[in-house]
């Protein structure tokens, strides 16, 4: 609200059950290698538990992976998720509440059943809870900056983490941060049976070498697939290539820029495959 010509705030309450996502950035060493990651962090306010987890860069796979991660982590889907206006979730603003989410973004919010809440354009103090913890994660986990053999490495250290993190007390509210989560997870919706694959999916063509273009990198199938369309499947770890409902190709996800990944022979567990598109 404002007060004469000057814009104040008033501190907002949060219920448990609730959560509020964000990303941020850190420099890391892997391998020797200084290396910008992104931080994918989820808070809940109420008990001022959080969870972050390390990826190569922000996309729409690492982004559903972080949400199936932090579910996991804190043993249930909060019931709201509060968010900014990033595209990996909105396709279009309608309005100053309203949004047009993403495809795969509605893919999660219907498995997992938690309800979204995007912040007003330019209004990120609506999300200042999880905005601050993304600067709490980069200052008490990786500090000193973390020397790691690979991101995995890294993930589980940030792990271990989070798990601690919850011993400590927050100003203002009685107990520890273990304590309040209690109380946040009871709150909570179940994780459902089903598992929930997080990827993205692209129709393209193979070209004349039996390569296929998949997020700036080419990946190798059967040179009989040269110059017919198929389907490339990504997660954070691997990419699945189809050709109508056979899978044709696998390979390890790779995170440089403008690689080849060649493979020769059938794919390792090829065959059959149903219901990608769901």
């Amino acid at each position: 609200m404002k007060v004469g010509s000057k814009e104040v705030f008033l501190p907002l309450s949060h219920p448990p059950g609730e959560a509020q996502v964000d990303f941020g950035f850190a420099e890391v060493v892997i391998g020797g290698v200084s290396t910008r990651v992104a931080l994918f962090v989820m808070s809940l306010p109420y008990s001022d538990a959080v969870y972050c987890q390390a990826f190569a860069r922000e996309c729409t796979e690492v982004f559903l992976e972080g949400h199936v991660r932090a579910f996991g982590f804190f043993g249930g889907v909060p019931r709201r998720i509060a968010y900014d206006n990033t595209k990996t979730a909105v396709a279009q603003i309608v309005g100053s509440r309203e949004r047009v989410v993403t495809r795969e973004f509605q893919r999660l919010m219907s498995h997992f059943l938690f309800a979204s809440h995007f912040c007003l354009v330019r209004r990120p103090n609506e999300k200042g809870h999880v905005e601050r913890l993304v600067e709490y994660a980069r200052s008490n986990f990786l500090v000193p900056v973390p020397q790691v053999a690979s991101l995995a490495e890294l993930n589980e250290q940030l792990t271990t983490q989070c798990q601690r993190d919850p011993e400590r007390t927050t100003r203002g509210k009685p107990g520890t941060v273990a304590s309040l989560l209690i109380e946040d997870r009871s709150a909570m919706l179940p994780i459902p049976a089903k598992r929930f694959e997080a990827r993205r999916v692209t129709e393209v063509a193979a070209d004349s070498l039996s390569l296929v273009r998949f997020d700036t990198n080419s990946y190798s199938v059967p040179t009989k697939y040269s110059h017919r369309p198929v389907t490339v499947i990504g997660t954070v770890d691997e990419v699945r290539i189809v050709f109508e409902d056979s899978l044709i190709a696998r390979h390890a996800r790779c995170w440089e820029r403008e690689q080849s990944r060649l493979r020769s022979g059938r794919a390792r567990g090829a065959g059959r495959i149903r219901n990608f598109r769901s």
